[in-house]
């Protein structure tokens, strides 16, 4: 491993998923070379700018080679990193005695779409539709399931979504399933999307209570009522302010309402609960939609589901500060090799939260600070023994 980039507290980290025992030495100095990389102002996703960022005197395509045709096994190293994961989530859960939060969403990273004639475009990108944007676009969609305990915040699954091989629900649902039990209490949450039966059942069957949103356009059912519904907006016409209460849910007010019936293709023992901001009541755009397997208030279900704010902040950071939406790699082998170095990157940084650094800015600051003790170490070093400065230079891929 290169000594300037990869730190003590990285060393230590590579070493805690025991990846040492998969991977050959170049691999690994590779693989901390991304890493250290991430950590750098001046990382903006493209791969080629690895060995000058990391200062190691390989070429420039070394580091592609390694994402796209260098024979390590992926699967076991994600494998590794999930046992990590599941580790830190479960010392959190006893430590702490909070509930531990399994939350579902996805993310798209746009890419060019390229001419008819490129000969080389980028595998495994299609159309698809950006709520963030509100239009289609053109790029990747990453499926990720985030894992939450007690302010300890951690990616636990991150793949590209392919239509063509399965849907997203089954993606999500499969991860649900393969979870371990935990010492505390599990919430599953979802956004509109993943509220789907299959995803529902799994999260019960493996013991886990589910918070999700609803679309505003689903037909609500009453028990014993006439067969034919009501959409959700046409039934809230008929309310009054008798039918709903305010509820404090942190610093802010929401009128909600509970509704005694079902939603066909959803199991009919959950909790539908229709809420407004308190200055919105009754407004047909103002209206969220909840569903929940569980035995929580109205004021609990709220609260609760606020938690799956956390993985849209992963979101932000990573494409912000790790280049999630700039990486510039182009098989799916090395697109997937990539997503699994910008998770261990990211819980790199989070373990850096045990001495001190409490924000992705501020853990990246520290590591680059251990970086140029290093690099001045180095140079100290090398002096003492005679070393020539041309050799230093080499040494450090550094050209005059």
């Amino acid at each position: 491993m290169n000594i300037i980039t990869c730190t003590e507290s990285l060393r230590k980290f590579l070493i805690a998923l025991r990846l040492t025992f998969l991977l050959t030495k170049p691999q690994i100095a590779n693989l901390a070379s991304i890493i250290a990389s991430a950590m750098q102002g001046g990382f903006d996703g493209k791969i080629t700018n690895v060995p000058e960022l990391s200062m190691r005197n390989v070429h420039r395509t070394s580091i592609g080679k390694f994402l796209s045709k260098s024979p390590w096994p992926t699967s076991l190293v994600m494998d590794k990193y999930q046992l990590y994961v599941l580790a830190q989530i479960n010392l959190q859960a006893r430590k702490t005695g909070c509930p531990v939060y399994v939350i579902l969403d996805d993310t798209i990273s746009e890419k060019t779409k390229p001419s008819s004639k490129a000969l080389r475009p980028t595998e495994g990108c299609s159309v698809h539709h950006s709520h963030l944007r509100r239009k289609r676009v053109y790029g990747h969609q990453i499926v990720c399931v985030f894992l939450e305990c007690g302010g300890l915040k951690l990616p636990y699954y991150m793949e590209l979504y392919d239509k063509a091989v399965q849907s997203k629900i089954s993606m999500v649902r499969k991860v649900i399933e393969g979870l371990p039990d935990f010492p505390t209490k599990v919430y599953v949450l979802g956004d509109s999307w993943y509220s789907a039966c299959s995803v529902i059942q799994a999260a019960k069957d493996r013991g886990f209570e589910y918070i999700g949103a609803l679309r505003a356009n689903r037909v609500l059912y009453s028990v014993g009522g006439p067969r034919l519904g009501q959409k959700v907006n046409a039934y809230v016409k008929t309310l009054t302010e008798k039918d709903v209460r305010l509820v404090t849910v942190g610093n802010q007010k929401y009128w909600v309402h509970h509704y005694n019936g079902y939603i066909k293709r959803l199991p009919k023992n959950g909790v539908i609960l229709l809420s407004w901001p308190e200055s919105k009541l009754f407004e047909e755009k103002a209206v969220h939609v909840f569903f929940s397997i569980s035995n929580l208030t109205e004021e609990e279900i709220l609260t609760t589901y606020i938690e799956r704010w956390t993985i849209e902040i992963f979101f932000r950071d990573n494409k912000m500060q790790l280049e999630l939406d700039r990486y510039q790699v182009r098989s799916k082998q090395a697109i997937k090799r990539f997503l699994t170095v910008i998770m261990l990157t990211y819980a790199f940084c989070v373990s850096l939260s045990s001495v001190g650094y409490s924000t992705l800015n501020s853990q990246r600051k520290h590591v680059r600070n251990e970086i140029k003790y290093n690099l001045v170490a180095y140079v100290y070093e090398q002096a003492c023994h005679g070393i020539p400065l041309s050799k230093v230079n080499e040494s450090l891929s550094i050209t005059v």
